[in-house]
């Protein structure tokens, strides 16, 4: 339902006689009254107001909740950890992509906030310094092997030598030689080598690798 321009209005004079009251609370700790304001906008949005209000009273509670925990600690992190939860959750939960991404935010600058502040902050960056030296000081990987290239004239003669072997056979292409063995020996940069082409067989030994070589010997040429 498309909200009315007395609607935007009405919840931005709300919003604004709400963070006056945070910011300067008439009495007690403005978490309190971050608390009253969350639950307002909680109510309003219930009651038919736009949508926003209820992201509002999420942003609000979480960030009360925060100031509490703040004011118990002295962590001021805390305020925008609770903050960027009350919002990326009401984001989460409404599908509410951008204030999803806005609570993330906010949680990712409590945590800086937090690093900063928090007594434990100097082993942090210690533990920091040390996985940075690791890895710009770590010798570099060993590059990968280049990759055999498979010979695509060699492959289909390999094919069609195991289907005419299969047909003598009368069994299937694989029992003659298997996918893997069949790329492995139009891998194979002396194809007419017994020992590099029983490498590639799975079974049958220094026989079938004999028998392979003699029949590849009018193919390969």
């Amino acid at each position: 339902m498309k909200t009315s321009r007395h609607g935007w209005l009405g919840l931005a004079l709300v919003a604004l006689g709400v963070l006056y009251l945070v910011g300067r609370p008439p009495g007690g700790p403005g978490w309190l009254w971050g608390l009253l304001g969350g639950g307002l906008f909680l109510l309003l949005a219930r009651r038919g107001a736009p949508a926003e209000a209820a992201g509002l009273g999420s942003l609000l509670v979480g960030w009360a909740l925060g100031a509490l925990a703040a004011d118990a600690t002295g962590l001021e992190s805390l305020k925008l950890v609770g903050a960027g939860l009350g919002l990326g959750l009401w984001g989460g939960l409404e599908r509410r992509e951008l204030a999803a991404w806005g609570g993330g935010a906010l949680l990712a600058a409590g945590a800086l906030v937090f690093f900063w502040e928090s007594p434990g902050g100097l082993f942090v960056a210690l533990a920091l310094l040390a996985f940075g030296a690791y890895l710009l000081l770590r010798p570099p990987a060993p590059a990968p092997a280049a990759a055999a290239r498979v010979d695509a004239a060699g492959f289909r003669a390999l094919a069609r030598w195991r289907s005419l072997r299969a047909a003598e056979l009368g069994t299937v292409n694989t029992e003659v030689l298997s996918d893997a063995e069949l790329g492995c020996l139009a891998a194979l940069d002396d194809p007419r080598n017994p020992e590099l082409v029983a490498g590639c067989l799975e079974k049958g030994g220094a026989e079938r690798a004999a028998e392979i070589v003699r029949a590849l010997e009018p193919l390969r040429e």
